[in-house]
């Protein structure tokens, strides 16, 4: 089934007020009927108030969304109410609707659970049966919305509502259990947070989140001018005296303005949460961030704690947790980390997604076999230079038999018929370790001979895989726990064993490719990364319900296998001066090669004459 963004979270967010409306028009229907004027006197009881309300819908007023699994638990206790009776909210009604109102430090919305039930006026001390079935309604299908936001519905389809790169489906609870575990609890309110994700970066992001919005969103007293002068310990100056209300440092009267150690200890932990230098000192950047307000800190965090709703919610004991805009990795244990290293990660134009499998087999000097995409890449920058793809250190196989790529008649034959593979070995673009979690993307982990891009802070380099700087010791430690101390020896291996040397784990090991602009540090500094992707932009839109703002993207994973390429077809191996000719018959000038390419290509008819294609690819249209 295909949802809009939209009309998922009006389902969710509406229910209430149709229940709630269906209850006034059956209640001014029977009391404007002179034939039931009676009613008025002897009103319907309760019970049947709240079955007609939930079981005869009108054109005006739809049938909800969770109308069945309210009609079967009703139905179940003769349709007498939970939440509330004539005298109004129970005690156990209260205590939802104490947590409903929380809801906004939760990082939901407050409209979404503005109800009425405890506000609605009484007459003659008491709740008529139209007041109590209305409020009996809204408060159970508040109970309902609540725990479903709390895992994830708001964006309950990541992948079609916002970007393919974002391989993420949360997991909901059934409505019906939601609905009858609160209501036989002694502590619903406590059983409603517990829908809540119980990762501890979820927990410390909330934390976060809920001492900002109760904060002042900026204290006058505690505001830097963003045009001082450059603060350095050992400087006086009257900014300083904010700088000590800012962030909670005493002195000394004498040394209220004095710019000293401690102070610099503070800036330099603020910079480092908010990507700046943390030299200690305070110039222009660091005045600028100092009076930031609040409030787009805590769009950020909202914004992650969403995606931690979409998480599973057992992650592993150990498990393998990748944060891209943080560009590293951590081998994280019993909620430790046991190691973290650098990674390298696809570029704009061709992102890593998010999404998580179980890594199987850890493959020491690898062969790398081309997935379709990069073929087309390959083949292409080959035509460019006028040279072939095996000057670059591939190999082409078709079946089990290695073909010379200008034997083959490209303008019949299809990508897809032919593997091709760089083999292991020096310079091998997967160095000498790769680590395999099979998946939908052809996405996996792998060593480099490029180290060098490893000194730059924003690692958009790949063309979607995640390259490690030091792979060589995680392997050793995942088959050291997996296999016993020493069974393999990944250094020797690597430098004498045999090539393409699979080894599969005995007990797989989960891997999380996240995407974290906002972590919670062990000493609650909420540390802030750039949005590389746009997916968090993508998620603050969503949650402010501006869906139509969102930018989609390219679907990352359409179709390239149907592409043909046409060349002249030679038979022997050519010449130098042949090997010019080559690509002569497309004019290759500039080559306009690029993922959007590959996929307006791929999407091409193959009634189309395969030689324009090529030309409109390199630049000679």
């Amino acid at each position: 089934m295909k949802y809009r963004g939209h009309k998922v979270i009006n389902s969710i967010t509406s229910s209430a007020a149709t229940l709630a409306a269906l209850v006034y028009i059956t209640c001014v229907s029977t009391l404007s009927s002179a034939a039931n004027a009676q009613l008025f006197s002897n009103p319907l009881p309760v019970s049947d108030v709240l079955k007609n309300a939930i079981e005869s819908p009108t054109e005006a007023n739809p049938r909800s969304a969770d109308a069945a699994v309210l009609s079967a638990f009703y139905a179940a206790r003769n349709f007498q109410p939970v939440w509330v009776d004539a005298n109004g909210p129970t005690r156990a009604a209260q205590m939802v609707l104490e947590e409903l109102n929380d809801a906004p430090s939760w990082g939901l919305t407050a409209k979404d659970f503005a109800l009425t039930a405890n506000k609605v006026p009484q007459s003659n001390g008491r709740w008529t049966p139209e007041q109590t079935a209305a409020a009996e309604l809204e408060i159970s299908q508040a109970v309902i919305n609540y725990a479903q936001q709390a895992r994830g519905a708001r964006i309950a389809e990541p992948d079609t509502m916002l970007s393919t790169y974002l391989d993420r489906r949360p997991t909901l609870p059934n409505s019906a259990d939601v609905l009858a575990s609160v209501a036989t609890s002694d502590r619903p309110d406590e059983l409603l947070r517990g829908f809540h994700p119980s990762h501890q970066q979820f927990q410390k992001l909330r934390d976060a989140y809920a001492q900002m919005s109760s904060a002042d969103q900026k204290d006058p007293a505690s505001v830097i001018p963003e045009d001082g002068k450059l603060l350095v310990p050992g400087t006086r100056d009257a900014d300083v005296i904010a700088l000590r209300k800012r962030f909670n440092i005493a002195a000394a009267d004498t040394d209220a303005d004095l710019y000293d150690d401690a102070i610099a200890a503070a800036v330099a932990r603020f910079q480092d949460s908010v990507n700046l230098r943390s030299d200690g000192y305070v110039g222009p950047k660091t005045r600028k961030a100092l009076n930031t307000g609040n409030a787009t800190k805590l769009a950020t965090i909202r914004a992650n704690m969403e995606q931690w709703r979409w998480m599973p919610a057992d992650l592993g004991a150990r498990h393998l947790l990748v944060n891209i805009p943080a560009f590293k990795v951590s081998l994280m244990q019993d909620g430790e980390v046991a190691m973290a290293e650098r990674v390298i990660v696809g570029r704009e134009d061709t992102q890593t997604p998010i999404f998580s499998k179980n890594l199987s087999t850890i493959v020491l000097r690898p062969s790398w076999q081309l997935p379709e995409s990069i073929k087309l890449e390959k083949l292409l920058s080959s035509q460019r230079r006028g040279t072939h793809i095996e000057n670059q250190g591939y190999v082409i196989r078709k079946g089990k038999r290695i073909i010379q790529s200008w034997t083959i008649n490209w303008s019949k034959a299809k990508l897809s018929d032919y593997e091709i593979f760089q083999p292991s070995g020096d310079g091998n673009a997967l160095g000498d370790v790769k680590f395999l979690f099979p998946n939908k993307h052809a996405v996996y982990l792998h060593d480099t001979p490029s180290k060098s891009l490893f000194d730059a802070s924003e690692r958009l380099f790949s063309h979607g895989c995640i390259r490690l700087k030091n792979p060589l010791v995680l392997a050793q430690t995942l088959l050291d726990a997996d296999k016993g101390e020493n069974a393999v020896d990944v250094k020797y291996q690597v430098r004498r064993g045999p090539g393409s040397n699979a080894i599969t784990l005995d007990r797989t090991i989960p891997v999380h490719v996240g995407y974290f602009t906002a972590w919670a540090e062990d000493d609650g500094v909420i540390r802030l990364y750039n949005d590389p992707y746009s997916h968090e932009q993508r998620i603050k839109l969503a949650l402010d319900n501006k869906w139509k703002l969102i930018d989609k993207g390219e679907d990352h994973l359409a179709a390239v296998d149907t592409v043909q390429l046409k060349t002249v077809r030679i038979v022997q191996r050519p010449t130098t001066a042949a090997r010019r000719r080559y690509a002569a018959p497309f004019g290759v000038t500039k080559a306009k090669t690029g993922p959007s390419f590959f996929k307006s290509y791929s999407s091409k008819s193959d009634r189309d004459s395969v030689g324009e294609l090529m030309r409109s690819a390199l630049g000679n249209r």
